[in-house]
């Protein structure tokens, strides 16, 4: 399995306070399998590019796992092309360039063709996927884990504010429920923020720092947009965060769930949020079970819309009860027996900004 030394890091933020905290160094064996989920072409280089690398050099074997071709990334693609509409054919050809691009990609970091696998499923629709229970993800993604078997897998985090990204996380943890194997290590990484100080390190020479850089550089349609921003995760480490197989609550996102033994659940926000006319997304019952509550604030109100994102129409109320500034939705989950569960404030409807304010937040039990 991934070995880790333990080291002392400084971050500039602790520097200034004068802290100290303890971050571990990832070393690998031989005997590790790693499989690195990537939501998008371009992901691998830019997350684990380094990783990559130094998995291969000690021998262990890795497997990455696209799930989608990007082909929703249509503003590099409209000032590449010179176009405005993006047709159906137009989207398909920018999604197998993006494709092809991940694979020179993967050649520079000493991937070959049988380490990679490409999923193809809809770009900026992986949370829809989620939501509908569709089945054909976790199925794709547990016949990957049963196959390799791996001993670690390196995965969006939670928290990451592109939809596609922490929907990943949680398709990965169903898939791994039913992997019916030993339940690997959990490594998160973050591209899009949302993820505070990582708790593991995996350090890069000079000579990987230019591989990952000449990585990053094969995605040549991301490079006239947002080249700089990319190159800057060529650094001299990569950081992740070691996370634990059952998700805990993360104290950052401004919204609490807990589930009672009766199968109620209780989602609690600042009233404030509410008020801004947000969405809230439930997965529960290991993905088995979603809905969304529709929230056009209205500060009298006793009852909101529940809408069974599965069925695809409206089957019951949540009761809202107010106190102070904390406003709690109460729903009739009927989940008195699950294992997963997860919750998200988005947006009612999608507009020009994909990315979320808050990820998703772990559903704790009573």
């Amino acid at each position: 399995m991934v070995a880790l030394r333990r080291r002392r890091r400084l971050s500039l933020s602790h520097a200034i306070q004068g802290a100290r905290f303890l971050s571990e160094t990832l070393i690998f064996t031989s005997a590790d399998r790693i499989a690195i989920l990537a939501p998008h072409p371009d992901d691998e280089s830019i997350a684990t590019g380094g990783l990559i690398q130094a998995a291969r050099a000690a021998g262990a074997g890795v497997r990455v796992i696209v799930l989608t071709d990007g082909d929703a990334n249509f503003w590099p693609q409209r000032w590449i092309e010179k176009r405005w509409r993006i047709d159906t054919v137009a989207r398909a050809r920018w999604g197998a360039r993006r494709r092809e691009e991940a694979r020179a990609a993967m050649r520079v970091l000493g991937l070959d063709a049988g380490d990679t696998a490409f999923f193809g499923f809809p770009d900026l629709g992986l949370t829809d996927l989620l939501m509908h229970a569709d089945p054909k993800v976790p199925a794709a993604l547990r016949e990957e884990f049963v196959a390799f078997a791996p001993t670690c897998v390196v995965l969006p985090a939670l928290g990451d504010r592109h939809p596609d990204h922490s929907a990943a996380n949680i398709l990965v943890r169903l898939a791994l429920q039913d992997a019916g194997a030993k339940f690997p290590r959990l490594l998160e990484f973050a591209v899009h923020g949302g993820v505070a100080e990582g708790d593991a390190v995996c350090d890069l020479s000079d000579t990987q720092r230019r591989c990952k850089r000449a990585a990053i550089l094969a995605h040549a349609t991301q490079m006239r947009l947002s080249g700089k921003r990319f190159l800057r995760h060529a650094g001299a480490a990569e950081v992740f965060r070691a996370a634990a197989a059952d998700a805990v609550e993360n104290p950052r996102i401004p919204l609490h769930a807990r589930a009672e033994g009766d199968g109620r659940l209780r989602v609690e926000l600042d009233a404030e949020l509410a008020r801004r006319g947000f969405s809230v997304f439930v997965v529960m019952d290991g993905g088995k079970r979603s809905c969304r509550l529709l929230v056009p604030w209205k500060s009298a109100a006793a009852e909101l819309p529940v809408f069974d994102a599965m069925q695809g129409k409206l089957a019951r109320a949540a009761r809202v009860e107010h106190a102070g500034r904390r406003v709690a939705l109460v729903i009739e989950s009927g989940c008195a027996q699950w294992r997963l569960g997860f919750v998200k404030l988005a947006r009612p409807a999608p507009g020009f900004w994909v990315f979320d304010r808050h990820g998703w937040q772990a559903i704790v039990r009573s």
